[in-house]
């Protein structure tokens, strides 16, 4: 889980980004789950998975352009977290499918 503080007046804009999905298919890239959530404040990534957090900075240099947009969104530099704040909006959602059993 990953969190970055957004900057005054950017949770609108956060938002509609988040809304989107993200810009990579989570099943292709290897994780078993993937969500987005965000507060007035924060937004939250959360990548789960075999290797999530190489996962997730491949993915970062991978989608550099996406990437450079949050920089209008967000101050300083995101942050390790260990859980999302009750308080905070889940904006996408996706878990991979398990297989059914017998």
């Amino acid at each position: 889980m990953i969190a970055a503080r957004l900057k005054p007046g950017k949770a609108a804009s956060a938002e509609r980004e988040l809304g989107a999905g993200p810009p990579f298919d989570p099943a292709e890239v290897g994780l078993s789950g993937h969500a987005a959530y965000l507060t007035e404040g924060d937004v939250y990534l959360l990548f789960e998975g075999e290797a999530a957090r190489s996962t997730a900075l491949h993915l970062a240099r991978e989608h550099f352009v996406e990437v450079s947009r949050w920089q209008s969104m967000v101050t300083g530099l995101p942050a390790s977290v260990a859980a999302v704040p009750p308080d905070a909006r889940c904006l996408y959602y996706w878990k991979a499918e398990t297989a059914a059993e017998p």
